[in-house]
C-alpha cells in the first residue's frame, strides 16, 4: 500500500481553492460582485456544472488460470543429436488463477447537468480520471516425461534406453490499468446547502495484460542401457555431468512465448455522496463509487508459430472502491 501523503496534500490545496472563493466583504464594485453568490436562500443546484476531484482507488485485479503444453520432443530435436522418431510428447502446466490489490492516488475531472424539483434534485454526469496501477505473479512448477523409450541412436551407435525430459516452468503475468472513464445518472434530495444523492452508470477502463510462459527443459540418457563409451564419458557428443541415478546430460533447450494484449474493459459503478454548497456557484463534497469493469479474455495463443511453448486463453478482470473529494463550479448562476 502506497503512502497518501500526495492524497492529503492535494484535498489541502483543493479545500484552500474553494474556501478562497468565498465571498469575503470588501468595498466596492468588487463586494457587489461577490455579494450576489452567497446562499441567502434554498439552494439552486439546476443548470450545467464543470469541476474537478482527486482522491483513492483501492483496485482488486483478477487474472484467471491458464494451461500451457510444452512439446518437449521439439525441445529435444533442437539439440541437433540423431535419434530415432519419437512421436510428440508434451509437458502440461497449469499456472493457477491468483488476486492482487493495489491503492493508488486518482485525479481528473467531471462535467455534468442538473434539475431541482423541490426537494428532489436529478442529474447526469460524465467523469475521466487517471488511475495508474500495476501488479504482476509468478509461478514455477517441474515435470519429467520419458522419451525414445525402446530405441534409438546417438551417432548412429544402437540404444536401449529411453532420455528423460526434465522440464523447468515459469509463468510470468503483468496486469496495468492507466484511466478509468465514467458515465450515469444521480438522484438527489436537496436539504438547506446539502445535497445527498446516489448515482450509477456505465464505467470504463484500459486494461494492458503480459505474459511469459517459459520452459526451460534438461535432457539425460539412461546410461544403463547406453553402449559403454558414452557412459563412460568418451563419445564425441556428450560432454557433461550424470544424474544423480545415473544419467548422462545430453543438452538444455530453453524456450519462452511471450505475449501482451490490451482491452477496454466496460462495465458498470453505483454509489453516492454528498455536496455541499459553499456559494451559488462553488460546492464542494465527498463520493463514494464501487466499480466492476467485468473481466476481458486474453488471447495467449499466438497462432501457427507458436512452438513449443503453447499457452492457452485465459482472462484478467478489475474492480474497485474509490473515494473521492469532488469540486464543482456551478456555469449558470454566472450569467446572472
Amino acid at each position: 500500500m502506497k503512502p497518501r501523503r500526495h492524497t492529503i496534500s492535494a484535498i489541502a490545496a483543493v479545500a484552500c481553492a474553494a474556501i478562497s472563493l468565498l465571498p469575503f466583504a470588501v468595498p466596492g464594485a468588487e463586494a457587489d460582485f461577490f455579494q450576489k453568490f452567497v446562499v441567502d436562500g434554498p439552494m439552486d443546484w439546476s443548470g450545467p456544472y464543470v469541476g474537478f476531484n482527486t482522491g483513492g482507488s483501492f483496485n482488486n485485479f483478477h487474472i484467471g488460470h491458464h494451461m500451457t503444453d510444452v512439446d518437449v520432443t521439439d525441445q529435444f530435436y533442437d539439440l541437433g543429436i540423431a535419434f530415432g522418431n519419437q512421436p510428440d510428447t508434451f509437458a502440461t502446466f497449469d499456472t493457477p488463477g491468483h488476486h492482487k490489490n493495489d491503492t493508488e492516488t486518482i485525479g481528473g475531472g467531471q462535467t455534468g447537468f442538473r434539475l431541482q424539483f423541490g426537494h428532489i434534485v436529478i442529474g447526469a454526469e460524465g467523469s475521466f480520471v487517471g488511475n495508474g496501477s500495476t501488479q504482476d505473479g509468478r509461478f514455477n512448477d517441474f515435470q519429467m516425461n520419458q522419451l525414445f523409450v525402446g530405441g534409438g541412436t546417438v551417432e548412429q551407435a544402437p540404444v536401449g534406453g529411453g532420455v528423460t525430459a526434465e522440464t523447468v516452468f515459469q509463468s510470468m503475468q503483468k496486469i496495468e490499468t492507466t484511466w478509468n472513464g465514467f458515465v450515469g445518472g444521480n438522484v438527489g434530495f436537496a436539504w438547506n446547502r446539502f445535497l445527498f444523492y446516489g448515482e450509477g452508470g456505465a464505467a470504463f477502463t484500459d486494461v494492458h495484460f503480459e505474459n511469459t510462459d517459459k520452459a526451460d527443459t534438461s535432457f539425460f540418457q539412461d546410461c544403463g542401457k547406453l553402449l559403454s563409451a558414452v557412459c563412460d564419458g568418451d563419445s564425441p557428443t556428450v560432454h557433461a555431468p550424470r544424474q544423480v541415478d545415473g544419467g548422462f546430460f545430453l543438452g538444455e533447450v530453453v524456450n519462452k512465448k511471450t505475449h501482451t494484449q490490451g482491452n477496454v474493459l466496460t462495465g458498470w459503478y453505483g454509489g453516492g455522496g454528498i455536496d455541499f454548497a459553499l456559494t451559488k456557484i462553488v460546492t464542494v463534497g465527498m463520493e463514494y463509487k464501487h466499480v466492476d469493469w467485468g473481466n476481458g479474455a486474453e488471447h495467449l495463443m499466438t497462432g501457427v508459430n507458436g512452438g513449443p511453448v503453447f499457452p492457452a486463453n485465459s482472462h484478467v478482470a478489475l474492480d474497485a472502491d474509490q473515494v473521492s473529494f469532488k469540486v464543482n463550479i456551478l456555469i449558470g448562476p454566472l450569467g446572472h
